[in-house]
């Protein structure tokens, strides 16, 4: 029997769902919403380059934090002000995908998807541009960029004079997983909820630890995900995704593809841990319209 602070983060949704209603009554308007969403876990991966160019060039699905940029670039991306942006992240849509096929995934609350299935996604940023108002596009402080026949044979190393907070490059992986709305998200259901409902993060959080980091002990620290919620709440920034995002047709809407944490191997890189946010329309994602995906750096 499941500990009242105990969670099981890999599973079917039924096992899942079964765990989260033990946890008690704060847990089920998490539950009810809750998302498919894969996590990146760099267990079993050492850092540093080396493995990055080995893994990458014979073929292998990984992801990366940091580190060089996937090959193609006939140059390294600048900001408006032509400071180089820093690589934040590869991502191998392969990966992605195949952490994502099961058939499982349809009883999920919410099971969507949407990025290609082949391929690199890589997210360079300036570190600067928090993404809040719409004018931040254009200092072009970011870019999100699909390969979809990436050149294995060679990467882009950055610049000279690109300066970040610290060097580096960290493979990982995508496993299957999912996530649920921040406590922020279910403000509506009261104070006593929304602290129960942090308790659920936290115990969910920590759970994680060993399937993430190889750790069983340690504090509970977000993790980086694919789709699902925002680990900060979507409902702080409707308002700011209409300005900077607008929809004009009634049934798009506004999709979350990356949650990247910045407490561990990006520590520093977003002001105080802040998590990068990459978002897209529906209609952009379906037209893979990456030049129009919008990073918020979620400083509140």
């Amino acid at each position: 029997m499941w500990k009242r602070r105990t969670v099981p983060v890999v599973g079917t949704w039924p096992f899942v769902e079964e765990g989260l209603a033990r946890m008690g009554p704060a847990a089920r308007p998490l539950a009810e919403r809750a998302a498919w969403s894969p996590i990146l876990s760099v267990q079993g991966f050492p850092p540093g380059e080396d493995i990055v160019r080995e893994l990458w060039s014979t073929g292998a699905e990984l992801a990366w934090l940091g580190g060089p940029a996937v090959a193609g670039l006939e140059e390294w991306p600048r900001n408006a002000g032509g400071v180089p942006l820093a690589h934040v992240a590869t991502f191998s849509l392969r990966d992605l995908a195949d952490a994502s096929v099961t058939e499982e995934k349809e009883a999920w609350p919410d099971h969507r998807q949407g990025l290609p299935t082949t391929g690199a996604l890589e997210i360079f940023h300036d570190l600067t541009v928090y993404g809040w108002e719409p004018a931040d596009g254009e200092q072009r402080g970011w870019l999100v960029r699909w390969t979809e026949e990436p050149d294995r044979s060679r990467f882009l190393s950055a610049p000279a004079d690109l300066d970040t907070p610290s060097a580096v490059c960290q493979a990982a992986g995508f496993m299957a997983a999912f996530s649920v709305p921040s406590p922020l998200d279910v403000a509506s259901h009261g104070a006593a909820k929304v602290k129960a409902a942090e308790r659920v993060h936290a115990a969910i959080q920590q759970a994680w630890r060993p399937h993430v980091w190889g750790e069983v002990s340690g504090p509970a620290v977000p993790v980086t995900h694919a789709y699902g919620h925002s680990q900060n709440g979507a409902g702080a920034i409707r308002e700011v995704l209409a300005e900077v995002l607008p929809l004009s047709e009634q049934d798009d809407e506004h999709r979350l593809l990356f949650d990247i944490e910045s407490w561990t191997h990006l520590e520093g890189w977003f002001g105080d841990a802040a998590p990068l946010e990459v978002w897209m329309r529906q209609s952009d994602l379906e037209a893979r319209a990456f030049d129009r995906a919008w990073c918020l750096t979620r400083t509140d």
